[in-house]
Parts: C-alpha cells; structure tokens; sequence
C-alpha cells in the first residue's frame, strides 16, 4: 500500500461516531481514537495484542477493546493510567446503580464535620475551590474511599476525578489551571451556581450509560503505571504498536492534571510532583547542576542543533532537545524489543520549532527505527481541524504552532 492508500483509510475512519466512553474523563493532548482505529483494523485480526507505550487515558486501549483485540497500556502519569483501566472495565449497570443508591444515602446521612478534614495536596486549594464546595467535595470523597475496593469503587472515583474541575475555580476552557477573569467576572455577578453534589449526580448518570455501549467480549487490557524507556517484561510479542509520544516542547500534560491527581492521593506533596516531572519523556525540568552535561544523540542533525542552541546560549533547551531524543532511542528501541516479527507500529508525532530551530522530529524516528531493525513503510501528514485542539493553544512560545501532525507507519 501506498501513503495515500493508508491516508484515506485513515480518514474514512475519522467519520465513524466513536463510543461514548472516549469521554469519560477530559485528557489534553488526547490521541483521536480514528488513528487507533485505522491501524488495529488495517493490522491485526480478533484476539491479537496491542500496545499503546505513552497510554495516556486510554485511547487505543479503548479501541482494542470495541475491536475484541488485547492490550498493554503503560504510561507514567498514575491518573492516566488509573482512567485507563476505569474506561475498559465492563461492569453490568444494574450493580453500578445499586451501589449508586446506596452511596448518595450514605452522603446525604453524613453528619460529619469536614472542616477540620485534611486537605488534599494541592497548592492553594483556597484559591482553586470554594470553602464550600471543598468541604462538600471532602465528605464526598470520603464516601467514596469507604466503599469496598473493586471496579465499582474505581468507578466513582473516575467520576469523581472528571468532575471535579467543573466545580473549582479552575476555567474548564483553559488547558492549565486557572481562576480566570472570566470566571471572576460570573462570580462577582452572581451568575455561577456551583453545587457538588447535583454536579456529581450529573456526572455519574453519564458515566453510568458509557458503560452500557462498552462491548462484552473476552478481550484483556491492561495498563501499567511504567515507564516506555523499560517496559514491564509481562509486554511482550505484540502484534501492534500505536503511539502519540509527547511532543518537543509542547503541553506539559502532568502540569493539566495537577489537581486531580492530589484529590485521588496520587501525589501527596509537590516533591512526589517534581519527582514525576522530571522523569516523563519530553521534561523540561532541568535544574542548573543539570545542565552541566549535555549528552550527544549519536543523531548527527540532532546534535548539531543542540550544539547550536548550546552555543547561543541556550543550555537548557539544548538540554530539553538532547534528552528527548535520547529517551525516545530507549522507548523505540523497547517497542521493536517486544514486537513480534512482521508486526507494525504505528506513530503520530509533530516537528517543532525551538528558538527558532526547525527540529523535523519524524525524521528522526525514522532514522532511530532503522536502526532498531524497523522498516518504515509509510509516512504522510495528517491534517487536524483547528477548532477541535487545545493543544494549539497550547504549545510553549518558543516550540511553534502545529497545524499537522505526522502519521509514521513501521513494520519489523
């Protein structure tokens, strides 16, 4: 097949309605579930296994699912990987609806005084949240933590994680958290109405009819809070790899998710946060002792650049752009390790621009796959609508605007 077969039949994908479980919980920078789709279908028959190494919330591993395949997530963002494993549970609704019942009993029975609770982590929580809603938001919390553990449990905490914003002073229209003029401006009218509790009920009732569309069938997934550059040795003889990695530059994902990921305890005290920033690929954060030692790619345009931005001063992305490259030699390198022979991969990636370099980043994982005995056997640009992402708007300054991605196809 030629690009532009692989082409159209990528975009006759993009037409098809997808399963309403892709929007159990807001992720920015999500894969568009067309991509995983086109390549599960184009690659892979019933019963095959499918890795997805910067899972994100699920996306492909969702899509193997609708598509009875078996799948591996791995991701290092615990909130990611903890939203995962919720959207590819089936659980029957009659169960979720009778947990249901019995949980908004036991809240509205909850004489407890929250007041003196302990906060979850999150800095300036007075700022993110009404003292109100905060205390509504603890005992609703701690309802939720005292049912038993299992899928049904996981289940309302997911829905807990993606409603959560919608109550904060966080504006939802923004990528980052941020109490926005706009958002002032409602509450000095008094034109924003924020109730906990009718707000999870909404929340749920959603949720709830997500899991009815979610196919029954004997299809396995399941994601690992690991990391790509040393998959877990569970992973191994897939038959399809699909990948967004991060981006040179672009949205700093653990940064979006801050404050969910404090209200479900997965950082505790922002040295756990700082730890997990600086080991996903694609960090920019670097500290001065850092930057002492810049270590070469063995990617000749590569390096050269990063001399370039070294020697006009610009230690710390230099650093950013060797780094990157370095931890994706790692995480490509572990991709064809556990792909079974034929098998295929399948990448989208976007170039970047840092301080004015042109990085054309799709070159360059086609030279690092070559050299990990991977044959690139297709390549095109795949155009997105501008008015459907935020990561647009949310690209560093100095990394460029993206107006195209790059879908890179691989075979072993």
């Amino acid at each position: 097949m030629k690009n532009k077969d692989y082409k159209k039949l990528l975009d006759k994908e993009k037409t098809v309605k997808r399963n309403g479980m892709h929007s159990f919980h807001r992720y920015f920078g999500k894969l568009i579930p067309a991509i995983p789709a086109f390549a599960i279908k184009t690659f892979t028959k019933e019963g095959d296994y499918i890795l997805d190494s910067f899972c994100g919330s699920g996306t492909t591993l969702l899509e193997a699912k609708n598509l009875n395949r078996n799948a591996f997530g791995v991701d290092l963002n615990p909130l990611a990987v903890f939203v995962a494993k919720v959207k590819t549970t089936k659980i029957p609704k009659e169960k979720v609806k009778r947990v249901w019942e019995k949980l908004q009993a036991d809240i509205k029975a909850d004489g407890r005084n929250y007041s003196n609770e302990k906060d979850p982590y999150c800095v300036n929580i007075d700022h993110w949240f009404k003292d109100f809603a905060k205390n509504d938001l603890l005992k609703l919390r701690k309802n939720i933590l005292e049912l038993p553990k299992g899928e049904i449990k996981d289940f309302f905490l997911g829905c807990f994680s993606a409603f959560l914003r919608g109550v904060s002073n966080a504006d939802p229209r923004h990528v980052f958290p941020g109490y926005s003029k706009r958002l002032r401006k409602l509450d000095a009218e008094g034109k924003r109405t924020i109730d906990v509790f009718a707000s999870f009920e909404r929340a749920v009732k959603k949720r709830m009819e997500y899991l009815e569309v979610l196919p029954e069938n004997n299809a396995k997934t399941k994601a690992f809070a690991s990391d790509s550059r040393s998959l877990p040795k569970e992973i191994k003889n897939v038959s399809l790899i699909v990948v967004n990695p991060p981006y040179i530059s672009s949205i700093r994902y653990l940064e979006t998710m801050k404050i969910e990921m404090g209200w479900l305890s997965f950082i505790q005290n922002q040295k756990e946060y700082l730890t997990l920033d600086k080991r996903v690929v694609g960090t920019e954060r670097f500290y001065k002792s850092d930057l002492e030692v810049i270590d070469q790619t063995g990617l000749f345009a590569v390096d050269r650049q990063v001399k370039k931005l070294r020697e006009a001063g610009n230690k710390k992305m230099a650093k950013v752009v060797s780094q990157y490259f370095n931890d994706m030699k790692k995480s490509i390198g572990e991709m064809s390790r556990v792909l079974k022979k034929g098998g295929h991969i399948v990448v989208k990636i976007s170039d970047s621009t840092v301080r004015g370099e042109k990085i054309e980043t799709h070159k360059h994982f086609i030279e690092i796959a070559k050299e990990n005995g991977l044959k690139n056997i297709a390549c095109f640009k795949d155009s997105f609508d501008e008015n459907s992402r935020s990561l647009l708007t949310t690209r560093n300054s100095y990394s460029g605007i993206m107006n195209h991605d790059w879908i890179l196809i691989f075979q072993k």
